[in-house]
């Protein structure tokens, strides 16, 4: 479970970049002259809408690094703030807080990790990059569906063997559901992708 700061933070983040992308939304204009506004030049209108449109696009990415840097210097006194209240619940034993700075000591690598190759992948794909991503992504989870459930059945085979040398029936009891769950992880690793092109 996330600690409050944490959510908060996340929050305002996410907030601060859609405000940043927010040049980027086309809006569109009546094209009928309001009566009680004075007639104006439409030229002129729409080289003014450029240039507003270009320096705000400019400003952001002038800013971008001073964003950047805000942020993750705020993640960074988040985390320190954690390990305080890490140290602080160990010498006091309470649990919520320790819950609470764990939360956050694991979620705040996390979000950084996310938020870099968010970016990285926002700023390098095109269109097409995109579709090509999606197909890589989703052949990297059926390989390691696959691997992991090959992995469960060779575990599974090794409980089976404890069972046998040790007669102790746990390891029957693991074996059988590590099997069953290889069996079920490799089928639905088969059939999800197509069921997902499919819809």
């Amino acid at each position: 479970m996330m600690s409050r700061t944490l959510k908060v933070s996340t929050l305002l983040i996410l907030l601060m970049i859609l405000l940043l992308w927010l040049p980027d939304i086309t809006v569109y204009a009546n094209e009928q002259p309001l009566p009680f506004l004075p007639q104006q030049d439409n030229t002129s209108e729409n080289k003014g809408f450029n240039e507003t449109v270009t320096n705000m696009t400019n400003s952001v990415n002038d800013n971008a690094p001073l964003i950047s840097n805000v942020v993750f210097t705020i993640l960074a006194i988040m985390f320190l703030i954690g390990i305080a209240k890490m140290a602080y619940a160990l010498v006091t034993k309470t649990g919520m807080i320790l819950k609470a700075s764990t939360g956050t000591l694991i979620g705040i690598p996390v979000f950084i990790v996310l938020f870099r190759l968010f970016f990285i992948i926002a700023f390098t794909t095109t269109g097409q990059g995109i579709e090509g991503l999606a197909t890589d992504v989703m052949l990297l989870l059926i390989q390691i569906g696959f691997y992991t459930s090959m992995g469960m059945i060779l575990i599974g085979l090794l409980m089976k063997l404890f069972h046998k040398f040790l007669n102790h029936p746990e390891y029957a009891r693991w074996s059988k559901r590590l099997l069953i769950g290889s069996i079920t992880l490799a089928l639905l690793t088969a059939i999800m992708p197509a069921v997902v092109r499919g819809i």
